[in-house]
Parts: C-alpha cells; structure tokens; sequence
C-alpha cells in the first residue's frame, strides 16, 4: 500500500493561526463563561439554544460531516441505515401545500386496500392535515406494528372523502428498488443505499438476473449518497477477487484495512460497468474507486461527490441524542483518497498526531505547489493514471444533453404527475390497458398543453429571458424618472412597441418548446401512468430506455474490444506505473 497521501494532509490541514492549549483547561474556560451567561446575563437565556449554538460553532471548524443528532434526527438515521420501519407502506409529498401520495410501495397494506398515487391525504385520526409538515405527517403514519391509523383520502373524480383505516406492518426499504435485463445478455441493478440489507438485496437480484441469462453487468449507483462502510465492503467482495484489497481508513484513532476475502458471486471475467455521477458519495465511491483501481469495471458518467472521509455514531445520552464524528479518512486500494477540499476537515488535521516531520515538510511544499500539482497521481492495477482528491473520475465522461427551459419547470411542478391523477379517471372509464407498449395518443399531449397552460402557478414561472425584458422595461422606466420624465410607463411608443414585441416572442417561444419537446414530453406522460396503473418497476423500465449515460453504458458492453481498449493502459503508461512500482 502507499504511504499516506501528502495531498490529504494538506487537504485536511489549514493555517493554524491558534496555537492549541491545553484541552481541559480550555473546556474548563467554556464551562466558565456559560455559567457566567447563565447567572448575570441581562435576559434569562435558553441553555438549549447556547448549547445549539455552542455545537455549531464546533461543527463549523470542523467538517461539514460532523453533527449532533436530535432524538427525532436520530431516529431517522437508524431508520435509513437499518431500512425498516412500522409503517403504512407510501411514499409521500407536498403537492401545491396538500399531503399527496406520490406511490404506494408494492405488497404494503396501502399498496393492497388500494391507496393509489395522487390520493391526497386530508385527515390522519380525524385531524386536518393543512398545516402539517412533511415531517409531522411521516411521524404520525408510522407507529408500532399491528397499530391502526385512519386517514381521509380525497380522490380525483370522487366527490366525497374516502376513510382507509390501515394497519401499520414492517416496511422494508429495499436497497435495490430496481434490476432487469436492458438487452439478451446485460443486468442492470440500481442501488439506491448502502444499509444493512444492501448486501442480500444486490446479491438476490444478481442471482435473478444469472436466471436470466446475464453475461454483463450494470450497477447503476447514481445518486446514491452512501451509508454503511461495511456493506461497502461487502458489495465490492461480489465483483473482486480474494485478497484484491478494498479500502482503507487512518484517523487519529483508527487504521484499518478491508479485502475481499470471499468467492465473488460475479465471476472476474464478467464484463462491468459502473454508474456515477455527482450525486454518487461516500460507501459509493468506495465501491467504484475499488472496481476502478482493480480494473474491474470502467466507471462511465460524471465526477462523484468526492467525500473522502468516514464517520462514526456516538450516542451522547438515554434520551436519544448522538453525535456523529468524522474519526478518519479513507483510502482506495492503491492509496488514493479521493476527499475533494470543501468536503475536508476545516481545522486539525486528524492524520497531523500520526506523521513524521519529513512527511510535513512534503504536505507544505506541496501547498506551496499548489497552481502546478493540483492532485496526486496514482495508478490502477493494469498502470491507468488515476488522480487524488477529486472524487471518482469516469472512465467514460458523459454529459447529459440541456433540458429545455418548459420541460425544466414541467418536472420541477410535477406537472406529469399532476396530470396523470387528473387523467386517470377517464382513462380508466375508456378502458385503456396500460403497458409499456401502450402509445401516448397526441390528443393526450393536446390534453396536457392545455392542463399546464391552465396551471396558473405553471404560468406564472417565467424564463430568464422573460425576466430580463422585465427588468430592461423597469430599468427604462427608472432612467426616464431621473431624467424628469415622472410617468410610470415607458413613454417612448418606439421602445413600447420593442419590448412588447420582445415579451410576445418569448411567450411564443414558450408554446414552441411544447411542440418542439413532444417525444420527451409524451415520455414524460407515459411515464407517470404506468406508475399509476402498473407499478414503479415497468415505470423504471421504460424510463431507462431513454437514459442516455445508461446507453453508453450499453454501448461499451456490447462492443468487447471497445471495452477491452478503454480498461487496458497504453504501452508508456504501463512501463511508468511498473518502473513507479519497482522504485
């Protein structure tokens, strides 16, 4: 393994412009000023909030990692990391102000007494839910199992209030909410969350899609903010080969080291690609960065989040309280630590207690190199060049095509959404059999340019360019009034007339993206109806189809030489990273 990487020292480390005392002596000053706060201030002080304030203050010189957890915020931590609760089985949101289910998870009691997507939820136990945070609502849908809970459901094209009284069960969120077959012979597995039934939940679905026929493998970790260190592991011991070491962590009080030490489940010889992008952190870049420096999988997409560093749960009391502290980095097989520099550590460095003087005077001289050594570089197993500090970089760059500026404000105001509970009635009363062959009629993309351009709060929103002729014709306006002109309109019938026109093209403009995006906008319709008649999963199917990083995905698997070019270094690069090895 390399030695500790300068660049994370550096990284972690700022200008120490106070030099440290002694610990105790300096909690004994805090515990004094407190009490002097609490005994002769002016007003009598919360101690909660001094002790909030006095732990965010900590937190800020610190990492953005390190926090102290709330019971409530406790609570929901474990519930992440454990994946199961007392529930009713939906998933919900806020739709303009009103508690709406946006999907019933399959096999729960509100999947099978019928609560469907749109159902907006007017009253839990009798009590009006206006008013009530999303928060609040979560907390009084899930309770102990085998609890009832009751609430009002208003229904599109139902006139009266609809009461479910639903018995709470044990909800698993699965980690893998999706995983098919994308053609003959590649899988597909997204992996949403590393909790503790990550593990079984991959390795189910790559003994199905083994059934299947599976020859290749996508694992689709896209926006999966991380979680347990030790499924990290675990999951990258279902790809490598016994003793391919996976990551290791060095902290003050921590050094670890992790191989794989089992038979993988995937043969080494499978082909692989792995999905990343800037959502993709944490136990996510450790599995890939591990793929990637074994030369196990090509990594295609964009950068991951670059968090670099590990965290441990502290309980603090009986009450439910915890602090979470970042207590080490870690490091990828062959030595890279991948941390990008805002999510560092802000004050001390944890690894500053475990380096020798030399390496210190390395860590400055390569801040002081900063503008022509950026990152470290490091190599894969066959000699790829690699580079520290800078999260995951794909192997395959892809960049997502721009979406339009009316689509853009259609998916934020969940507009398909929206329409596909408005829709839904008739299409059930006309008898259409929803499937993922079943066609968008143009009639119902008719239907949906005139349901977004009756949403006045859709209408509202307006362009950039909008905007600016806004503020162009009060700018005019403000010029005209210094100048002595005291109307508060634009007087010149010249410029009237220009920023008139100006308005109308760009509220043309906003008409002809509806028809220039018809096939995405149809797409978008389509998809939220088979949610609703179907189920997530034939939703999720049709929806990759289209997925444009999944597609070059694809396209690299298909085509073996292509995949063997890209995960083999070039003759000098090998001969360098051999000779770097040897010295």
């Amino acid at each position: 393994m390399a030695t500790l990487s300068a660049f994370c020292i550096a990284n972690a480390a700022t200008d120490k412009k106070t030099p440290p005392g002694d610990f105790y002596d300096e909690v004994s000053r805090l515990n004094k000023v407190l009490s002097e706060i609490n005994r002769k201030y002016v007003e009598e002080v919360n101690p909660t909030e001094i002790t909030d304030a006095a732990i965010n203050g900590i937190r800020n010189i610190l990492d953005p990692h390190t926090t102290v957890f709330a019971p409530k915020d406790y609570e929901s931590l474990r519930v992440s990391m454990e994946g199961k609760f007392g529930g009713v089985g939906i998933t919900i949101s806020l739709r303009d102000n009103i508690l709406t289910v946006i999907s019933p998870l399959s096999g729960t009691p509100a999947f099978k007494l019928g609560i469907r997507a749109g159902d907006r939820i007017r009253k839990i136990d009798g009590k009006e839910t206006k008013g009530l945070s999303l928060d609040d609502a979560v907390n009084k849908l899930r309770g102990k199992i085998g609890t009832d809970v009751t609430v009002a459901i208003e229904r599109e094209g139902v006139p009266d209030l609809m009461d479910f009284t639903i018995t709470r069960a044990e909800i698993i969120v699965h980690a893998v909410p999706y995983y098919g077959m994308v053609s003959p012979e590649i899988g597909y597995i997204k992996l949403a969350t590393f909790s503790d039934k990550t593990t079984s939940d991959v390795e189910n679905a790559i003994r199905n899609l083994q059934k299947q026929g599976m020859k290749k493998l996508i694992l689709d970790m896209r926006y999966n903010p991380g979680g347990l260190l030790n499924q990290a592991i675990e999951i990258s011991e279902l790809f490598l080969k016994p003793g391919n070491v996976i990551v290791s962590t060095r902290g003050r009080t921590q050094k670890t080291e992790s191989a794989a030490r089992r038979t993988p489940l995937v043969k080494p010889e499978v082909p692989m690609v792995v999905l990343v992008n800037q959502g993709s952190a944490s136990a996510a870049e450790i599995v890939s960065g591990a793929l990637q420096d074994w030369d196990r999988a090509l990594i295609v997409g964009k950068t991951s989040f670059g968090k670099g560093s590990v965290q441990t749960i502290f309980p603090l009391d009986n009450a439910g309280n915890a602090l979470k502290l970042t207590t080490a980095f870690y490091y990828l097989p062959f030595g890279r630590c991948i941390n990008k520099p805002e999510n560092g550590i802000k004050g001390l460095s944890l690894q500053d207690e475990e380096i020798d003087e030399e390496e210190k005077d390395t860590a400055k001289a390569d801040t002081v190199k900063a503008d022509t050594a950026k990152r470290d570089t490091f190599y894969t197993n066959n000699g790829r060049m690699m580079f520290g500090g800078g999260g995951i970089k794909p192997d395959v760059d892809v960049e997502l095509d721009p979406m339009p500026w009316v689509v853009q404000v259609q998916e934020r105001m969940a507009m398909y959404f929206k329409f596909a509970v408005k829709i839904r009635p008739s299409l059930e009363k006309a008898g259409v059999k929803m499937n993922s062959d079943w066609v968008v009629p143009d009639s119902l993309f008719t239907q949906f340019k005139a349901f977004c351009k009756k949403d006045t709060n859709f209408m509202k929103v307006k362009s950039n360019a909008l905007v600016g002729v806004d503020q162009l014709e009060k700018s005019i306006i403000r010029e005209q009034n210094y100048m002595g002109d005291s109307a508060k309109t634009i007087s010149d019938s010249n410029l009237v007339k220009r920023i008139g026109d100006m308005r109308k093209a760009l509220e043309d403009n906003r008409d002809a993206q509806f028809e220039a995006n018809k096939d995405y906008i149809k797409d978008g319709i389509k998809r939220e109806l088979l949610t609703a008649f179907v189920n997530d999963s034939v939703s999720t199917a049709f929806s990759l189809k289209r997925d444009k990083q999944l597609n070059e995905a694809i396209k690299y698997l298909s085509d073996a030489q292509l995949y063997k070019k890209l995960i083999s270094a070039p003759p000098k690069s090998k001969k360098k990273a051999a000779a770097k090895a040897k010295k």
